[in-house]
């Protein structure tokens, strides 16, 4: 192949290129050079010229704010003389999980409140913002929430009670049936299973590592080949917000042996002795 010849890069940001910190990441490149089967790969980063990366898959899990920025992929033929170009940048953004609770006071003739926030029935105030954001959320924020105004020689009763629930990021766990090894021709079931007290989760498949494909939380295929086998994970996505992969699945697919039926025969011999015939000596 001339060397010089344009080649296409295709780099992919999975599951999205805005992400939240602590989830997985995983970026890949694509080249296609024709007539080369085997590329060795370069990343950088924020066209920093050392390489970080020699892998076409790279995975940040979990991935945190200094993941973020611009990366490229460039690629060598293994054993050969052709080379890409650096491919165009893609970016990863990666921002923290937060909330806020925002305070609304209607009354008559108040044009300025202040607020005052109180977390489960604490006399003690934890801020006076009208919207009060919690950047990065975590478990501790958990709690019941309450706000109250006073605005000129007015007061407000106390809001109702507001609950921040706060848990870690899901992971599914993956199952499969009736088993893991299987020949060709055998039907397989694959299920993701996450939170089922939740409804409106999206389901995701990889396979060996390659791009996920949305499916449903349960995969069945029929008849088995020996393609279908490898390595299958699941994650799922709700609101915008993607649970952790599962743990890897490795289906194992053989073709069908050939029986060979034997039939042993046994032979019983009985065996007895002859009776030594004695002759008298002549006399």
């Amino acid at each position: 192949m001339d060397q010089t010849q344009e080649i296409c890069h295709v780099v992919t940001i999975k599951p999205d290129q805005h992400v939240f910190r602590g989830e997985t990441v995983t970026l890949r490149c694509d080249i296609d050079g024709e007539g080369v089967t085997s590329w060795q790969y370069s990343w950088y980063k924020n066209g920093s010229a050392n390489a970080f990366s020699e892998l076409q898959e790279h995975t940040f899990s979990p991935v945190t704010e200094s993941d973020a920025g611009k990366y490229s992929c460039y690629g060598a033929e293994r054993e050969g003389s052709c080379i890409s170009n650096i491919s165009d940048a893609v970016t990863l953004i990666v921002s923290e999980q937060h909330t806020s609770f925002t305070c609304d006071i209607y009354g008559e003739g108040v044009t300025s409140w202040q607020y005052s926030w109180y977390k489960d029935g604490s006399n003690c105030v934890f801020s006076e913002l009208q919207e009060h954001t919690f950047s990065p959320v975590t478990e501790s924020d958990a709690g019941k929430y309450f706000c109250y105004g006073r605005g000129g020689s007015q007061t407000s009763n106390i809001s109702d009670a507001v609950t921040l629930k706060v848990s870690d990021i899901p992971k599914p766990t993956l199952t499969v049936q009736p088993q893991s090894s299987l020949f060709t021709g055998d039907s397989v079931t694959l299920r993701c299973e996450v939170d089922q007290s939740r409804d409106g989760w999206e389901f995701f498949w990889s396979k060996n590592s390659n791009t996920a494909s949305t499916e449903a939380a349960i995969k069945t295929i029929d008849s088995v080949k020996v393609s279908d086998g490898g390595e299958y994970r699941c994650r799922a996505r709700r609101e915008g917000h993607y649970t952790d992969y599962s743990e890897p699945v490795t289906v194992t697919i053989s073709g069908k042996g050939h029986s060979i039926g034997i039939m042993v025969f046994i032979l019983f011999v009985k065996c007895e002795p002859k009776s030594s015939q004695l002759k008298e000596p002549k006399t």
